[in-house]
């Protein structure tokens, strides 16, 4: 385990299973879906299906977290693994430091404009177990919101990589 309690405030978070598949999709491609109403190109790619493989090899692998409520219904999942993806190289080059890595944080619709990301995100800095490391993430480099959001989430910007529609910022927090 890698965080020291699984409660946060009346929530669980746990490691996700085959079970919960079906529901972290449903999940993401909402995600998808908000974000793009806003006008947002972000998670395309989700909403055609293209990731469903690589999520479901994420969840065997035991890097999907999930965010419940006390009817076992997902609140939020999150990605959070010490192993780079191929994604993860492309933003950040092959590195061999003691980081972890955020992909695919996603609240659900039901539980938006509750401040669900925020807490998440505090939760993590405050349960992980990570000594002498990083947490790293990445996100749309036009996406003002979620960049700002990263910002008061006490991430530093380490810089843009790509250009126009494929410009993503990266962000990173040491302990």
């Amino acid at each position: 385990m890698v965080f020291k309690t699984n409660n946060l405030e009346g929530f669980i978070v746990r490691k996700a299973d085959r079970t919960d598949l079906e529901s972290i999709l449903d999940v993401l491609k909402s995600a998808a879906r908000w974000v793009q109403d806003k006008g947002i190109d972000q998670w395309g790619y989700l909403l055609e299906g293209g990731e469903d493989q690589e999520i479901e090899a994420d969840i065997l692998a035991g890097n999907t977290y999930i965010m419940e409520n006390e009817n076992k219904e997902i609140v939020a999942t999150f990605n959070f693994s010490n192993e780079q993806n191929e994604w993860d190289v492309d933003m950040w080059g092959k590195r061999n430091d003691n980081a972890y890595y955020i992909h695919r944080l996603a609240v659900s619709q039901q539980y938006h404009n509750q401040q669900i990301g925020k807490r998440l995100l505090a939760w993590i800095d405050e349960n992980h177990l990570i000594k002498d490391g990083f947490i790293r993430l990445d996100c749309v480099g036009n996406n003002q919101a979620l960049n700002q959001f990263y910002l008061e989430a006490g991430f530093r910007f380490i810089g843009h990589i790509g250009e126009g529609n494929d410009k993503f910022s990266l962000y990173e927090k040491a302990f």
